[in-house]
């Protein structure tokens, strides 16, 4: 693997902007200060309100106490608690109480991976869709992603990405190949509700940088994931950025900010 390195974003520490809309708010900012957030949030709610349970009864419960009606998950595209206690359990998220009083709600906390893949032609691989193993179809439309664990940097999370989403449609060599643009990187912070998780407010820390790995398929493809519940297969294609993908991949809105 290959790590170009150059002026990165990793050398800010202080959040560029701040900005608020009515169903969610965006904090931009450094790696330092997108790591910090979630570990400073988990910390604040250690007495009592950070879900430490054994088991998806156990969750659901909780979620329940925490105004979340369980009754939405499993059904058309959700995901269901099993799922969310999956993720939990393999430190891929914390859950915790956002508010007090009347006003808490339970909050997920992600930090997640966005590597923009390109080709020769300046394209980006997108996760078009997904077949859930329960034979569910729903539509992604997003670049390689990948939920981080615990503490894990984002250059491993990076490697790990490619391995178990890509792995089954690469030759043996492709770390080798794999070649990361380290002077792309950039995070920030986004909190709104779970697309995957009815009224889950989930805040986000996105780790983002672009990336080459030509020993990829040129034409859509689809790769397989075990999971315990069967197979998940994910359908790739290329694209054209679209200006919303185009922003992401640039350092510029932070520079500007």
């Amino acid at each position: 693997m290959l790590l170009r390195s150059g002026h990165s974003a990793l050398a800010s520490s202080t959040p560029h902007r701040l900005a608020y809309a009515a169903t969610r708010r965006r904090f931009v900012g450094g790696a330092a200060v997108a790591a910090r957030n979630m570990a400073a949030t988990a910390a604040t709610s250690s007495h009592g309100s950070t879900f430490a349970g054994s088991n998806a009864a156990e969750l659901s419960a909780w979620l329940e106490r925490n105004g979340i009606n369980t009754a939405l998950y499993g059904q058309g595209t959700a995901r269901t608690i099993a799922d969310l206690f999956e993720e939990v359990a393999n430190a891929e998220s914390v859950l915790t109480v956002h508010g007090s009083g009347t006003s808490s709600r339970a909050l997920r906390m992600v930090n997640v991976l966005n590597l923009y893949i390109k080709n020769s032609a300046g394209q980006v691989l997108i996760e078009a869709g997904q077949r859930l193993p329960d034979g569910r179809l729903r539509q992604r439309g997003l670049p390689l992603s990948e939920k981080m664990i615990g503490q894990e940097d984002w250059q491993t999370a990076a490697v790990r990405a490619v391995s178990e989403e890509l792995a089954t449609a690469l030759p043996q060599d492709w770390r080798q190949q794999l070649s990361i643009e380290e002077a792309s990187y950039h995070s920030l912070v986004e909190m709104q509700e779970s697309t995957s998780y009815p009224g889950l407010l989930t805040q986000y820390t996105c780790h983002k940088v672009t990336a080459q790995l030509p020993c990829l398929p040129q034409q859509p493809f689809d790769t397989s994931e075990p999971r315990p519940n069967g197979v998940l297969i994910n359908y790739w294609e290329w694209q054209q950025p679209s200006p919303t993908i185009a922003a992401c991949m640039s350092t510029q809105d932070l520079k500007d900010s």
